[in-house]
Parts: C-alpha cells; structure tokens; sequence
C-alpha cells in the first residue's frame, strides 16, 4: 500500500493548495501557449514545487487541456501519471552534480520529442550542481531548442548563480497556511474513511510546519499507531509530542518564581525518554500564542485545545515585553557539539534565562534620541571631577561656542557619558539607548545587556557590572566586546573601551544608588541549585 502523501499527490493544478498566485500564472500561459522556456520553482520542501512542475509538463502536452488544466485522461496525461511518459525527464541534481552529466543533458536536448508538443526536464534541488555544471547549462538556457522545457525545483536558491536565475521565470512557493493544510486533511480522510476531529488533525498541521506533504506523513504515521478513530490524545502519543499540561505548569512556574519546580518538572519528563528539544519547540509555540494574544491579533495562532483556558489565564498576567524576553531567551540557546553537553543543558538555560527576563523590576529609562555618529572613531578624553562636569544628556543640547581646542585634539566629542558616579539618570539613559540599538544587531546580546548595569565611565573606558558570571563571560568574548563598542559608538558618537566585571548588589548600588538592583526572591539560587543537582546526577562532580 502506498503512502498517502504519494496517493494523493496532486494531479492538476486545480489540486494545488496554497499556491493560488503560481497556478494562476502558469494555467494562464499554458491557454494562452506562452509558456516559457525555463521555470525555477523556489520554497520550502512539501510545498508542490515537485508536483507543480509534473502537471505542467502534462498540461503543456496535454491532447484536451481545459482552461490551462491537463485533462488526465488522454494517452499523453494517462502516460505521465503512470511514470512512463516519454517526454517527461526526471533529474536529482544532488546526484548528478558533474558537468558530464550536464553534457550529456545537453547533447539529449537536441533531440525532438517522442511522443508531444515539448520534452520537459524537470531538475530537482537545482542548487546542488556544480559551478562547472552550471556554466555548461548555461549555453543551453541562452538558446534553447523550441520543443525543450526546463522546470528547476530549489529550496536553497541563494546558491543557483544570477547567470541561470535571470534566464528563468521564477515563482516562489508559500508555506502551506494551517486552514489550507486542515482542509487537505479532511478531504483526505474523508475520502480514506478515517475518523478523526479536527483537533488531532489541527496537531498534525502544527507538526508540518507549513509543510503539506509532511502532514500527510504524519497522518500515515499517526494512522498506524492508532487501532481506529484517530484522537488529538493519540496524535501527541504517535507523535512523541508533550503533554499540554506540562508546557502550562513551566509557565506557571515561570510566573509564580518557582524556577527549580519547572527544573525539575522538565527532568522527570526528559527521563523519560522524551526529546527536549521537542519540549522547548512546543514551549515556544505556546508562548508564542501568548505574545499574539498580548498584542490584540484577533485571531491568533492556533493552540492546543487543552492549553485555551491555560492561555488566557496566563496572558493576563504578562506584558508583550516580559513574553518578548521570555520569547527571546528560550530560542537563544546554541551550544557547540563539540562539548558534549547534556541534550537538556540548552533548556535548562533558557528556562532560567526566561525567569531572569520575567524578574525584572527595574524601571523604564526616559526616551532618548540617539546622537548621529562621530565623524570619525577616538577615545573619549580623560573625565573631570563630578561637581566641575557640565550635566550631560544622551540627547544632544544645542551647540554652544566653546573655545578652540589644541590642533592635536581632534573635535569635541559629543554629549559624552558622566564619570564614575556622576549624574545617573544620564547613565541611565545611556544605557538604555545602548540597549536597544544592540536588538538590530544580536537579539542574544540585547537580552544579555538588559542584565548589566552600566556603573560609569572614565578614562576611555565603560565599566558593565553583572550580577552573574555567566552574563559577565558572555559579554568578555571578543566578538561580543567588540559588537558592545561599535554600537556605543553608534549611539553616543564617542569611542569607550568596554570592561565587563562581575559585581555584588551592594557594589552596584555604592556606584549607582540604592534600589537599583531588584529584589530577586531567591529564585535564582535556587535555580542555580537545581541546574547543579541534575548536572551531578548526569556527569558528576566535574560538572557541577
């Protein structure tokens, strides 16, 4: 018995979901004969790029198209649909990616079809061919016999050269959207006499991701787990998906600061055998919801049924901003293999990393308009004394006369940071600007900056205070260090050296001022405990 998604792979263009713009095209030119001689089909794998360019080489020999639409009944359809079509060439390029395979393609060309109007070659995962390969298609592609046809299927076309690309006509292919996806589906299991609600099907949809021919692969999967009627409860067994409940108590333990019991919820889970990546996937999804939610799309994304009433319950008691950081620290996490590492240690951390985010009590900094950048990059001149500073704004004052600096000097620098305990809102404000120019740049290392506290800056030199090591080690890696100085430079016009240390509370408020650092429950303690309790019990001691 063959598989669904082969059984049921489209057969004309009027079987096509979600590609409303491409069937549009190409029927229209196959009525009109104005077919071209070259086709690149981009987009995501499972989308119909494959199927697409099948049905145009039967539409465009078809012996009684309708509209543009191959008839599939004729000899020449009948033929195609059963893999023996003459004039219909089928080629992997990841498999014939030399340039004598591309010769002799070029020397079958010249030959006139068999059986139709048109032989058509259709060359899947065009971008694998070799450079040498595509420089001999190229001849080929500039002056094409009339009767040939080349459809290029891709889904990584940044590696297909402009010199072929421009002599295509491309179309890119969309993700499958979820209510296309349900209405496959349900048309499918109709027609196989499945029974199955929309709920476990709508899980299905989710697991493709956008992908229809991998949601029919789940059905199938799903399909043979079950012994009859196909459940939303048998789907997530069939599909090694996590149980709903366990992604909405994370998030209650997220909320209600009880890092370690999320910690050790996630072990008991993963002990089971389950895949935390899996976990951190659906984690993502759901809080992704919540962030649609937060922000009033009316209809957002689809989640669990079990996890509605979950969702609304937690959405209000959350701001977009804290279901940002929280967004941002769990897809944050990327480990090197090389290590070793536990397969949980990217959850743990961003876990953690989202209860940081959610901590967070410090309040809003001013609004700032950050100053233009310097004409050209210098070190900051060493401060003067706190009392004898001018008061300094990251928003630029209007020029004022001052005297004329020594030639050696340089311009003046404008609106520099305050010394050492100087004035502090102007640190503030500072810092904040910092902050959020660094999002365009690495939504990583903004995330890790919101945990920083700038505690002055002297001598051509910003000092970054951290509560945490791992903050402070982050922020020393080169790469890092010098992305922080560059976007200073960006938003203050003036260069600083960036010194990262790590820094008690009371160290902290001694620079900045009491209240500064926000009381913390004692939640990251406990998760600290957490983390080293699993890790002894994974790698022992050596990992703690």
């Amino acid at each position: 018995m063959s598989s669904l998604y082969r059984k049921w792979r489209s057969q004309s263009f009027l079987d096509l979901y979600g590609q409303e713009h491409v069937v549009r095209t190409l029927r229209n030119a196959v009525a009109q004969h104005k077919v071209a001689h070259a086709y690149l089909f981009t987009g995501p794998r499972g989308t119909g790029k494959t199927s697409t360019a099948r049905i145009l080489a039967k539409a465009v020999n078809c012996l009684n198209p309708h509209e543009g639409n191959p008839c599939n009944a004729c000899e020449m359809c009948l033929a195609a649909n059963e893999g023996r079509a003459l004039d219909v060439i089928e080629i992997d390029a990841a498999s014939n990616t030399s340039v004598d395979n591309v010769r002799d393609l070029r020397e079958r060309v010249a030959y006139a079809a068999g059986e139709g109007r048109y032989k058509v070659y259709i060359v899947d995962e065009v971008h694998r061919l070799s450079g040498a390969a595509f420089d001999a298609f190229l001849k080929t592609l500039e002056e094409p016999p009339e009767h040939v046809i080349f459809v290029f299927a891709s889904t990584e076309p940044h590696k297909v050269p402009a010199t072929i690309i421009s002599r295509c006509q491309r179309f890119d292919f969309r993700r499958i959207g979820p209510e296309d996806a349900l209405r496959r589906l349900r048309e499918v299991a109709e027609s196989e006499g499945i029974a199955v609600d929309d709920d476990a099907l709508m899980l299905l949809v989710q697991g493709a991701n956008g992908s229809l021919r991998d949601a029919l692969g789940l059905l199938d999967q799903a399909l043979a787990y079950s012994d009859g009627g196909i459940s939303a409860a048998e789907i997530r067994q069939a599909l090694g998906l996590t149980d709903p409940m366990l992604v909405a108590r994370l998030t209650d333990h997220l909320l209600d600061g009880e890092v370690g019991r999320g910690l050790e919820d996630a072990a008991t889970f993963i002990a089971s055998g389950a895949d935390p990546g899996q976990l951190v996937r659906q984690l993502v999804d759901y809080w992704r919801y919540l962030l649609l939610r937060a922000s009033g799309v009316q209809q957002a994304s689809w989640v669990d049924p079990a996890l509605a009433d979950s969702a609304g319950r937690h959405v209000s008691r959350l701001s977009t901003a804290q279901i940002v950081r929280v967004l941002a620290a769990l897809t944050g996490q990327d480990f090197s293999a090389k290590y070793n590492l536990p397969p949980e240690l990217p959850f743990e951390v961003g876990y953690v990393e989202a209860a940081l985010g959610l901590q967070e009590r410090r309040p809003a900094a001013p609004s700032v308009q950050p100053a233009p950048p310097a004409p050209e990059r210098r070190t900051a001149p060493p401060s003067t004394p706190a009392a004898a500073q001018p008061s300094a704004s990251v928003e630029r004052a209007q020029p004022k006369t001052e005297p004329a600096a020594p030639a050696d000097t340089g311009p003046t620098v404008p609106a520099p940071i305050p010394a050492e305990n100087g004035n502090l809102s102007d640190l503030d404000a500072a810092w904040a600007a910092i902050v959020t120019r660094m999002r365009s740049r690495s939504k990583s290392l903004e995330a890790i900056l919101k945990s920083g506290y700038i505690l002055g800056a002297d001598n051509g030199e910003m000092k970054v205070g951290f509560l945490y090591p791992f903050h402070s080690e982050q922020l020393n890696k080169t790469s890092a260090r010098k992305a922080l100085e560059e976007v200073i430079v960006e938003t203050l016009g003036v260069s600083y050296r960036v010194k990262s240390l790590v820094a008690t509370k009371e160290e902290i408020e001694a620079a900045r001022g009491s209240g500064t650092v926000a009381e913390d429950d004692g939640f990251v303690e406990e998760a600290a405990e957490s983390l080293r309790k699993l890790h002894i019990e994974k790698l022992g001691n050596g990992h703690s």
